[in-house]
């Protein structure tokens, strides 16, 4: 599966490195915006198997995409 994620979230190599632990046969790619403005500066945002998921905190972030 592929994980996106955008680089103005403000722990997103926190963010990359745990969904590396939690994932790692998936390929994660930090881009300059996946399509979620606004969002991706105030909390972990994420696009996974073509579906845009945010979350308050990183580990329920993983929780969603792990659901998918």
């Amino acid at each position: 599966m592929k994980i996106q994620l955008c680089k103005k979230f403000s722990k997103s190599a926190k963010l990359q490195e745990k969904l590396q632990e939690a994932f790692p046969d998936d390929t994660i790619m930090v881009r300059s915006c996946i399509d979620m403005c606004k969002l991706c500066k105030k909390q972990p945002v994420a696009r996974a198997a073509g579906e845009k998921l945010k979350a308050k905190s990183i580990s329920k972030l993983i929780s969603k995409i792990d659901s998918l």
